[in-house]
């Protein structure tokens, strides 16, 4: 027979004096209950045992509403569509079963399986909702900032039980480390040393774990180093000298001058070569035959689309060989009969002459 066939053979007295003494039996020992759980989308099923041939006083009441969801074996709804979310099942001839398929929020709280005004069963119907996130900042997974500049990242997650935030931090190095408890992170002045993976991790401890990661990458000028600011050398030497460039994005060019002047002297020769995953350049100048022109200071000018800077390095001429030759000239001078000679070798002149500077005319070696 027809649910509400069912219900209109049942006076409206009757039913009203009978919600009232289900709600009056149910005030008493409330708190102890069966703890259903279950979450989002999934079924959950409602046992009362009774005794055989007493099934037409059974009924499932929903407490906080006071609704009747079942007198006897019949399902008691309001709506149509209740019938597809709400299920009365004959187990046997002592078992009724309320099931709730795919189960919602509005479906938690405390139903009674009661038999006249005894009550059989109550069960508390805990809903978990797993974590999901519900906004983020940045939308996108992979965000640059500039060297200098704060960043906020952000993370909300809905869930029941709530969820809390974690958030991991692992460098280019794979190496990682718990940087903050919450939803937001925020680092006021972002050094180089900040880029990498930051992972927002969302859990209630009842669910999986969910997280969304963001890669930053801090941008920054070029940043070039070369051993020494100085070196000595001598005349046709060869001097290589290396330039160490880092910058994110990575260089545009890296160019070597002398006197603010790009270099072109035919004897020098330039080469360039990336490492570190085009983070880092090496620029290498290598002078084949120094010239006398060719002492003093060099400039290695990197330039990105951040900006540019440089390094400098003097090459100066070795001190040592320049006393060698003055010690040189002083034993050239000898002194014969009280006159006094001087000979100075100037084979490293461009004349390549030899001079004789004498104060007699007639003087000569014996």
């Amino acid at each position: 027979m027809p649910s509400w066939c069912v219900w209109s053979s049942i006076s409206q007295s009757l039913v009203i004096i009978l919600i009232i003494y289900l709600k009056k039996s149910l005030s008493t020992n409330d708190h102890q209950h069966q703890i259903l759980k279950a979450d989002v989308g999934q079924d959950v099923t409602m046992s009362c045992l009774f005794d055989e041939d007493k099934i037409e006083q059974v009924s499932f009441m929903r407490q906080m509403t006071g609704d009747i969801l079942s007198l006897g074996s019949e399902l008691f709804v309001h709506e149509s569509s209740s019938t597809q979310h709400i299920k009365l099942i004959q187990f046997s001839s002592n078992r009724l079963d309320l099931k709730l398929i795919s189960v919602n929020q509005n479906d938690s709280g405390i139903y009674t399986c009661m038999l006249n005004d005894e009550k059989l069963t109550s069960f508390l119907l805990e809903i978990f909702v797993p974590p999901r996130f519900i906004s983020y900042h940045p939308i996108e997974g992979s965000v640059s900032y500039s060297e200098g500049t704060s960043m906020n990242l952000s993370c909300q997650a809905y869930a029941i039980p709530s969820a809390s935030i974690t958030w991991i931090y692992r460098d280019k190095n794979k190496q990682t480390k718990t940087i903050h408890y919450g939803e937001n992170v925020y680092i006021s002045s972002l050094q180089s040393s900040d880029s990498g993976s930051y992972e927002c991790i969302a859990s209630n401890k009842f669910h999986a774990s969910i997280s969304r990661s963001f890669y930053v990458t801090v941008q920054y000028s070029p940043r070039l180093m070369i051993l020494n600011d100085k070196m000595t050398s001598d005349v046709h030497e060869t001097v290589i000298i290396k330039c160490h460039v880092c910058s994110i994005p990575e260089v545009i060019q890296i160019n070597w001058l002398r006197h603010d002047q790009i270099i072109a002297d035919v004897n020098i020769l330039i080469k360039t070569q990336t490492i570190d995953h085009h983070q880092c350049s090496e620029s290498i100048m290598e002078i084949v035959d120094l010239g006398e022109y060719q002492f003093g200071q060099y400039e290695c000018r990197a330039e990105n689309n951040v900006g540019q800077n440089s390094a400098y390095i003097d090459i100066e001429r070795n001190p040592t060989n320049i006393k060698i030759k003055q010690q040189e000239y002083h034993a050239n001078e000898y002194n014969r009969n009280g006159r006094t000679a001087l000979l100075i070798d100037n084979h490293e002149k461009l004349n390549k002459t030899h001079l004789i500077i004498s104060t007699s005319k007639n003087f000569h070696f014996e």
